[in-house]
């Protein structure tokens, strides 16, 4: 069980501070004017459409939307620049965006490049499950569905695969950190290892 891993002290303290705040986060996404959504790059999405906010992508803060958006999203940006000093330090591949799946949506099967990382879903807007149709992720031969103010964790190693079959937009923040597990001496590795990969050219990034 993670609370009982000592390795993931730091990391179950920051989710427990982002739980607290998941209100305000909302209440920022929701009353947020023109926001940047951008359709998903990578074909992911077979069925409908997935779209993200994002602020961090492939391990580089967007300056311009981190910028844009100091003000209407000030308590999200806090949250984000801490785990930026910490949890997820020059972290490659890692992204820090609000991620949108539309109405009638599946995302095909795929993994992450390695378990290098694992990712958080901060539920923000989860489609009314009354009617009978719900948003839910399968992670390996698990499927679970989100929980307000519950934060889900991941490792998007594993092949994985989302489905909306509600009418409402499923929103989630998605965070990438380091994997508690690795040492310092570790991480630098894997580091080196994303910089020989994009600079040979033997090898595409993904």
């Amino acid at each position: 069980h993670l609370m009982k891993d000592p390795k993931f002290g730091v990391l179950m303290k920051f989710v427990d501070r982002l739980q607290s705040a998941s209100e305000e986060i909302r209440h920022e996404f929701i009353g947020a004017a023109n926001k940047r959504l951008v359709r998903d790059n990578e074909n992911i999405a077979d069925v409908g459409n997935w779209r993200q906010l994002s602020f961090v992508r492939n391990g580089r803060k967007l300056a311009h939307m981190w910028d844009d958006s100091k003000h209407s999203f000030s308590v999200t940006l806090a949250l984000l620049e801490r785990m930026r000093e910490s949890l997820a330090k020059d972290l490659p591949k890692g992204s820090m965006e609000f991620s949108v799946l539309s109405p009638k949506s599946h995302l095909r099967p795929h993994c992450g490049p390695s378990n290098h990382r694992l990712r958080l879903h901060l539920p923000i807007i989860l489609p009314n499950t009354k009617s009978g149709h719900s948003a839910r992720i399968r992670v390996g031969d698990e499927v679970r569905e989100w929980r307000m103010g519950q934060v889900l964790i991941i490792d998007d190693s594993f092949d994985h695969e989302v489905w909306n079959d509600s009418d409402e937009e499923r929103v989630v923040l998605l965070l990438d950190v380091w994997h508690p597990h690795l040492t310092d001496a570790h991480r630098e590795e894997v580091r080196n290892h994303f910089r020989f990969q994009a600079s040979s050219r033997w090898w595409s990034s993904t």
